[in-house]
């Protein structure tokens, strides 16, 4: 009995444009947390819209063909 072995291809969302993503939003609100602890709102302003800035470049990395199952994706092959 020949049982046909298929190779495991998901990466479970592990993308050039993911890892960009999340280190973005990671520093984002880490500068989120300082401005709240530190009274400084401008600092967590920043942190803020470094929040959206890294998930916008998430979807647009994606969409430029980084994402998960793109042709110029590396991570996970």
């Amino acid at each position: 009995m020949a049982e046909s072995v298929q190779q495991h291809t998901d990466s479970h969302g592990s993308s050039t444009a993911a890892w960009t993503g999340v280190g973005i939003m990671l520093v984002a609100a880490a500068l989120i947390c300082l401005g709240i602890v530190l009274a400084m709102p401008l600092l967590w302003i920043v942190g803020t819209l470094g929040f959206i800035g890294g998930a916008l470049a998430w979807i647009i990395m994606s969409k430029a063909g980084y994402g998960d199952g793109g042709p110029k994706n590396k991570v996970g092959h």
